[in-house]
């Protein structure tokens, strides 16, 4: 993990991080070029992973004009703009394939989450086809036979299995990665 400041430490408690994104952030490989947030919301997310990884640039995506808008605030305060970009889109799509490494989708329910996944797919098989190795990051809201069933389906390796205790509840991790 990247040092913090202690004025990256204030502005990073006054996001409004929580354990889940912690942790959701602690499975981002600090080699990192591209990291991706779907439905990043205020994006909070990708300001943490491009505090604590080397990526070069942390994408995050909303089809919510508003949420970015707000997004945009939380990205120039947090003196991290010049490595994070907010678009607004749905899903993975609008992503190029040298853009598909690392791939969060928080927050989300299993059956909309497989219908994201399922819809990337295309641009995620060109990714692993050109020789990257694409990592998911999921935290699937209710149950998670969905995603595992998707994982399994499509060559996806499962990492991680894990819970994470956040704001009383119990938030189920995944983490799997699919070589090329």
């Amino acid at each position: 993990m990247n040092a913090m400041t202690s004025e990256q430490r204030v502005i990073t408690s006054k996001l409004g991080a929580t354990p889940r994104l912690h942790a959701l952030a602690s499975w981002v490989p600090k080699t990192t070029r591209v990291f991706v947030d779907v439905g990043t919301n205020h994006a909070i997310l990708p300001i943490l992973v491009a505090r604590r990884t080397r990526a070069k640039l942390s994408i995050g995506i909303d089809r919510s004009a508003h949420a970015l808008q707000d997004a945009e605030r939380k990205v120039r305060r947090s003196h991290c703009a010049r490595r994070i970009a907010l678009r607004l889109g749905d899903g993975l799509s609008g992503l190029a394939p040298d853009e598909v490494e690392v791939v969060c989708l928080a927050g989300l329910g299993s059956a909309n989450m497989v219908e994201i996944l399922r819809g990337g797919l295309a641009v995620m098989q060109q990714s692993w086809g050109s020789g990257t190795t694409v990592r998911l990051i999921l935290h699937p809201l209710g149950c998670c036979a969905r995603p595992r069933a998707f994982l399994a389906a499509n060559g996806f390796e499962l990492v991680a299995d894990t819970t994470v205790m956040s704001r009383g509840r119990r938030c189920t991790v995944l983490v799997a990665d699919r070589r090329p």
